[in-house]
């Protein structure tokens, strides 16, 4: 909460501040102890939280009716897939905490459909699926609305033989220089000089520095594999369930600024949470306000679908500003003003259905003439904190 929304602060008395702290130590360890879901993928050993409500099936595959793949369904998305049977559970499990997030945000107003998501295990596979429904794609998920269908490639388990295979030959590297600090100490009778220790030293160092570096890469790219999966469910699920076209729809902007912010959603003691402002794009957000390159409110509220897109390399540079401040904007309206899921969004929104000009009605979203809102918008990402706190001193 923000200092202007607290009315008083009333002191625990000691017993019950007590009995506070106990519970809160007792979640802080039920944290430390359970099993990350997608460390779980790669031990048969670990339970993965939440598999004991997974219930999977068999199906056919879209463009294989012989082959044989795993289902889910659920009251928001079927999820069918060729991968493990592990990924298959903790991609539903995660799927399903992130649809609850979203219906705790904007709670759903129309009775949708559930979306079809397709998960397969390899980028080969996935080229297969699109060109299979006539697409030519470089994009690894996208979202088709007419056929509520998800299509994201997933190809963790090719990224887990890949770190296989390297972690392997580093043992074999430190072997080898094991092997060489076994001869040396013999050729000098257990006395290696220095500048020969030195060179086995860096060499175990560069080693691990590789190890690590490999698996932090493997980590980032997989961390991607359920952030793209989670952006196009949010697409999916405001499309079905929150403002389907008859009724309006959100603005471009809008879609895909939310959209980043549960992509960046982060798990917390088997639950999901929202409201920490994703480092990488604060940080760019700064550096786009310090070279005076933010892209202006008037240009945003009135950006089309086109500015998102990215046809060619020469797009990129005008999509990522759309983007970057698509995802600031609905931040701010989010967590600062709280707007989302109110009768005023949907007036918002009803309005612009109607033709309404769109810097108008959102001054009548906002209350405030442009210029007064965007002057605290800034101020307010200047003072924005990772953890989605606001510094105003």
């Amino acid at each position: 909460f923000s200092e202007n929304e607290v009315a008083r602060v009333e002191m625990l008395p000691d017993e019950e501040h007590e009995k506070l702290r106990q519970r809160f130590e007792i979640l802080r360890e039920e944290h430390r102890r359970m099993p990350d879901p997608w460390k779980a993928i790669e031990s048969e050993e670990t339970v993965i939280p939440g598999a004991d409500k997974i219930k999977l099936q068999e199906t056919s595959w879209p463009d294989n009716a012989q082959t044989k793949v795993l289902v889910y369904r659920s009251t928001h998305f079927e999820l069918e897939s060729n991968a493990s049977r592990r990924i298959v559970v903790v991609a539903a499990e995660q799927l399903e905490q992130v649809y609850a997030a979203y219906a705790r945000c904007l709670p759903p107003r129309a009775k949708g459909r559930p979306t079809t998501i397709l998960l397969p295990q390899s980028r080969a596979d996935y080229q297969a699926l699109v060109r299979g429904q006539g697409r030519n794609l470089l994009n690894p998920a996208f979202f088709d609305p007419g056929k509520n269908q998800i299509v994201c490639a997933f190809d963790w388990q090719q990224m887990s033989e890949e770190l296989k295979r390297i972690h392997n030959e580093h043992v074999k590297l430190r072997e080898k220089v094991t092997t060489c600090e076994a001869e040396l100490r013999k050729a000098y009778k257990g006395d290696i000089p220095a500048e020969l220790k030195a060179a086995l030293v860096e060499q175990c160092r560069r080693i691990q520095a590789a190890e690590t570096s490999n698996q932090e890469t493997c980590a980032r790219a997989r961390q991607r594999l359920f952030q793209r999966l989670f952006h196009e469910a949010f697409h999916a699920y405001l499309l079905n369930f929150v403002y389907p076209p008859r009724d309006g729809e959100l603005p471009r902007w809008l879609n895909e600024g939310l959209a980043q912010i549960f992509e960046t959603a982060v798990f917390e003691v088997g639950e999901l949470r929202i409201g920490h402002a994703d480092r990488e794009r604060l940080e760019a957000v700064r550096r786009a306000l310090a070279q005076n390159t933010f892209l202006p409110l008037t240009d945003l509220l009135r950006s089309k679908a086109d500015q998102f897109l990215v046809a060619h390399n020469g797009d990129k540079q005008v999509s990522d500003r759309y983007y970057l401040a698509s995802w600031a904007l609905a931040f701010y309206l989010t967590f600062d003003r709280k707007l989302l899921g109110t009768p005023a969004l949907d007036t918002y929104v009803r309005q612009l259905q109607r033709g309404a000009d769109p810097q108008e009605a959102f001054c009548e979203l906002t209350g405030q003439p442009l210029a007064k809102f965007e002057h605290a918008f800034l101020h307010y990402l200047n003072h924005l904190r990772p953890d989605g706190h606001v510094d105003m001193k």
